[in-house]
């Protein structure tokens, strides 16, 4: 709250030192002019606004005279067809940071007379075949459309729109690519692991086999004492 207050303090200097006075008790200041007062608050008016202040948030209040009071004066002492009246209080309203007065004045001149120039280039209109339209409408009279903020014709926005259409695509392409290669990568990585795993178990397996493992059947029971071997003998024949 007090942050807002003091932003808003900051907004309304610009005011004449004349302008009735709130010093607060945060050490900001408000310049404007009194409005209503009760026994919590104080509504202020400057120019941009009405600003409600808590009473026990001010330290003292200095009433003066403010443009809003010399605006209020000026505009009461104008005839309702005066254009030109109308028109110079909206300037010298807008010169003093006045901007809901100075359109106020300006529309009551645009009131008496609608094609006046000067009230419609100060409210922001633009003139197109005779008529004073706003900006917006002579946009859309010469066929522009409002897109992302922008007044584009209807091809740059079937352009733009494409575009980023195309854009779209070309991202889920990329996105789609990079998934498939990340997942052909987590295949890779899960088969080596397996062939890791393989080896490491057939070698495990080899280390605990004995020498004559892969020489065939081999004798059950191993002899202990020495090996005796006959000479191999060839049966004689007898003559008849």
């Amino acid at each position: 709250m007090r942050r807002a207050i003091l932003a808003l303090a900051a907004v309304a200097l610009p005011l004449a030192a004349a302008a009735d006075e709130i010093y607060l008790k945060s050490g900001g200041q408000l310049s404007g002019r009194i409005v209503s007062r009760t026994a919590t608050s104080i509504e202020v008016d400057v120019g941009a606004g009405r600003i409600a202040v808590p009473t026990a948030s001010v330290v003292r209040v200095e009433e003066g005279r403010s443009p809003l009071h010399e605006y209020e004066e000026r505009a009461g002492r104008l005839a309702a067809g005066d254009v030109d009246g109308w028109v110079a209080l909206g300037e010298w309203a807008s010169a003093r940071g006045l901007g809901t007065q100075a359109r106020e004045a300006y529309n009551r001149a645009l009131a008496a007379a609608p094609g006046d120039p000067r009230a419609n280039a100060a409210l922001g209109k633009v003139q197109m075949d005779g008529r004073w339209l706003s900006e917006e409408d002579s946009y859309r009279a010469q066929g522009y459309v409002q897109h992302q903020g922008e007044w584009v014709t209807p091809a740059e926005r079937d352009a733009m729109e494409r575009s980023r259409a195309m854009e779209a695509e070309q991202e889920r392409a990329r996105a789609d690519n990079e998934a498939r290669v990340r997942e052909a990568e987590a295949r890779a990585q899960e088969a080596e692991a397996r062939a890791r795993e393989a080896e490491a178990e057939a070698q495990s397996a080899s280390e605990g086999l004995p020498l004559w493992y892969g020489w065939g059947a081999g004798p059950t029971v191993w002899p202990s004492g020495p090996i005796v071997t006959h000479p191999i003998t060839r049966p004689v024949r007898v003559p008849r």
